[in-house]
């Protein structure tokens, strides 16, 4: 399977809860954050890094409108991103498009919808702002040290003494 290619292959939609969206779709902001703890001790240069996980991306899709059609589709697709109704949870919802494929981002929250704004000349703009789902995972992990070791002489004699006071300690 090859990468996908935006000259090639134009992606100008998502699909959504397995329904395309109307008008022409951009897609920004999407990422693939992580999250970081930085470990330092008191008088000490350097920290230890140790991986939290992955965060959850935000993006931002902004579908233009520019036919009576388009408009006709946005009023059917649009109960997608309603908000939901009084008394009932909301649920995650499938999305596909190839740059969030690349990004692993295969379902979403909606966090905000804008009003319908003209753009352009025939242009009309809706932003719709998702939030990346996805269950969580108990991933906790602290990165090995590089193998490139400083060559600082001292560092190196400190390191045979302590080889070698731990050989005669272990005997």
């Amino acid at each position: 399977m090859t990468a996908w290619n935006p000259i090639d292959e134009p992606v100008d939609y998502i699909l959504l809860a397995g329904k395309r969206s109307p008008g022409l779709a951009d897609v920004t902001g999407a990422n693939s954050p992580r999250n970081w703890d930085k470990r330092k001790g008191y008088g000490l240069m350097g920290a230890i890094a140790v991986f939290h996980g992955m965060d959850l991306s935000t993006f931002t899709v902004k579908l233009r409108l520019y036919s009576l059609q388009d408009w006709a589709d946005w009023h059917q697709w649009k109960a997608l991103v309603d908000k939901p109704p009084a008394g009932k949870r909301p649920r995650s919802l499938d999305i596909v498009h190839p740059l969030l494929d690349e990004l692993g981002i295969k379902s979403v929250v909606v966090e905000d919808v804008s009003q319908p704004e003209q753009t352009d000349h025939g242009e009309w703009t809706v932003e719709i702002k998702f939030l990346q789902w996805r269950a969580p995972v108990v991933r906790l992990a602290k990165p090995e040290g590089s193998t490139a070791t400083p060559v600082d002489p001292v560092e190196q004699e400190i390191g045979r003494l302590t080889d070698q006071f731990q050989r005669l300690a272990a005997q």
